[in-house]
């Protein structure tokens, strides 16, 4: 998996979108692998599962954000955009983390 992604992150521009691709994958990955041999699968399901929440939370913050930004600047827009990462993070917590 981590080849997969450093292969997609190649392809990428800018370098910067790359890295994403190429490092967060590969620090999650060997995360879960040390977690595995040093607490056992059920710990590691019980990080997988707040990744992949983060990952949704985050998936909306960008989402907002994007448009955000475009209305009302920099700074602005990317503390607009954090009420629904918020939202979304704790509601996970809430549902499915809890």
């Amino acid at each position: 998996m981590v080849v997969a992604f450093a292969a997609i992150g190649e392809f990428l521009r800018p370098r910067g979108l790359a890295g994403i691709f190429a490092a967060a994958p590969s620090v999650a990955v060997g995360s879960l692998a040390i977690t595995v041999v040093a607490s056992g699968p059920s710990s590691a399901t019980n990080q997988l599962t707040g990744m992949v929440a983060g990952a949704v939370a985050f998936a909306a913050y960008c989402l907002v954000g994007a448009e955000s930004v475009k209305r009302f600047g920099a700074l602005k827009g990317a503390v607009t955009a954090m009420a629904p990462w918020f939202a979304v993070a704790i509601g996970l917590w809430l549902v499915v983390l809890r």
